[in-house]
């Protein structure tokens, strides 16, 4: 498969790569001198060097953005599950104290510590009654808490308003410790490796930064750092990088520091860029000596007159060549699984095939046999359906569809999916959705669909859908008997008047 679609590259992009190397290859001839030769080769790697640097520093920040938009998601679905709980017992809890012993019951002590934070607020002048992980002067607003939270709920009842959240210090601490894990891990060639301070104070001085992450050595994190710290030469690395920093949000800069197992200082070039949420300043770096080592390895092997010129600048147009025949096999191989992709899509709706759906309920079902967890899996079927096709007609049926799987997706999660089963009736199927939180969810799609007005060739139309609840059990044969009860469930709220939802 990878030789047939490394052809289909060559064959798209063939005279692009022989323009490539005919001019390169010219180039090369051109600029290389004998004298000079050491020198250039050594300022060109430095330069790919930097550019290496910059490019893996900016990579990974965008990456553990998205570790920390993937934890703000999860936060947020824990908090809704909280809130569930704590909605019905505070509807009547008439006391602080009846609110204080939901609470304490609520936010164990087996939760993570500092994780919850909570502010019950009473009376016309808003007195703060109880209250976790709240600064005392919070002014009141929900929109100060944003800055307490990363994720909160607002829940009022007879004593007051309740507000409650997982804490952006938690966020934080989450977020440290998934970085500090993606550093340890990371694995580059001679010695280079990330490392991150954390700026205190942006006006430089003692005590300005502190070492927050290091894997060269671990024992040096927590050391604080000051803009007067000097290196090997005398020189002042950190009032360097803090003056990039400030300037620019980023800084390539070079000084001597002590390579791993050696008292021996070597010069060191490094490329700096601010995390300006969390005021981290995300580093890497590599030494000198390693490309300098490289080169003059390089220069020892060249041949005869002419490849004595050419053959370092061969070899770093091969790392071009090669650069770009991957980005164009990945690109390919983007393409290829985005036309996979689609062929799983129903052609009409968007909503995924029933194929695939059979697919991935028997790939979740297999899960639960080891896991013993289920997902929720909900059977939709649109009410009087065949009535609305016969009045309106089989276009006009179709336009319904599509809008109500695209309020699907409105009201549900991106790992959420939606199946066409069976001409109107659709399976969805939630990761990780508990009994406790199918009825919230149904109601909230019931009332979105039905009050949803569909404007189509100057026709309204409204509608309604009938939903059906079920989960896997460990006496199931196959994944189609959780279907079938959903259908079953989804049968018995047609029954029962349409508009509605059972679970099973």
């Amino acid at each position: 498969m990878r030789y047939n679609c490394s052809i289909v590259i060559v064959k798209k992009q063939y005279w692009t790569l022989i323009s490539f190397l005919v001019l390169n290859a010219f180039l090369a001839l051109f600029i290389a001198q004998e004298k000079s030769y050491v020198t250039q080769a050594k300022e060109i790697a430095v330069q790919f060097k930097a550019n290496f640097l910059k490019d893996s520093v900016t990579n990974f920040i965008h990456e553990f953005e998205r570790n920390k938009e993937d934890s703000i998601e999860i936060f947020d679905f824990t908090v809704s599950e909280r809130e569930n709980n704590l909605a019905q017992a505070l509807a009547s809890a008439y006391s602080v104290n009846a609110v204080k012993t939901i609470v304490d019951k609520t936010f164990t002590s087996n939760d993570t510590r500092g994780m919850w934070g909570y502010v019950l607020v009473v009376g016309l002048d808003e007195q703060i009654a109880l209250s976790q992980n709240v600064p005392s002067d919070w002014d009141r607003t929900s929109r100060s808490l944003e800055g307490i939270f990363c994720a909160w709920r607002e829940v009022e009842n007879p004593v007051g308003r309740f507000y409650f959240g997982v804490t952006q210090e938690h966020l934080y601490n989450t977020m440290v410790s998934i970085v500090r894990s993606k550093v340890y891990d990371s694995h580059f060639v001679e010695e280079t490796y990330y490392w991150i301070n954390q700026v205190l104070n942006f006006k430089g001085g003692k005590d300005y930064a502190v070492r927050l992450i290091h894997p060269n050595p671990r024992s040096s994190e927590g050391m604080l750092l000051s803009t007067d710290m000097q290196d090997a030469i005398g020189d002042r690395p950190y009032e360097t990088e803090l003056e990039g920093i400030n300037k620019d949000g980023e800084v390539l800069s070079s000084y001597y520091f002590k390579k791993k197992d050696s008292d021996n200082f070597a010069r060191k070039i490094t490329y700096a860029k601010l995390y300006k949420p969390y005021n981290w300043v995300v580093c890497m770096g590599s030494y000198y000596d390693d490309i300098y080592d490289y080169v003059e390895t390089m220069d020892k092997v060249r041949g005869k007159s002419l490849m004595r010129f050419v053959f370092p600048l061969i070899v770093i147009l091969d790392l071009l060549l090669a650069f770009f025949i991957v980005q164009a096999f990945y690109k390919e191989k983007r393409e290829k699984s985005a036309s996979k992709k689609q062929a799983n899509r129903d052609n009409i709706t968007d909503a995924n095939t029933k194929s695939y759906g059979d697919r991935e309920l028997k790939r979740r079902f297999s899960e639960f046999k080891n896991t013993k967890d289920s997902p929720a899996i909900m059977v939709l079927d649109v009410d009087n359906f065949k009535t609305l096709n016969d009045s309106f007609g089989h276009e006009t049926g179709d336009f319904v569809l599509v809008q109500i799987v695209n309020t699907f997706y409105e009201q549900s999660r991106s790992s959420d999916i939606l199946i066409r089963w069976d001409g109107d009736q659709f399976v969805a199927v939630f990761n990780g959705m508990k009994k406790s939180v199918c009825w919230n969810y149904a109601q909230k799609l019931l009332e979105t669909i039905s009050q949803k007005k569909i404007q189509y060739k100057n026709r309204s139309v409204q509608t309604t859908v009938s939903l059906g609840f079920s989960f896997f059990r460990k006496d199931d044969k196959n994944h189609l008997q959780a279907v079938e009860r959903a259908q079953n469930a989804m049968l018995e709220a047609k029954d029962a008047g349409k508009n509605r939802a059972r679970v099973d």
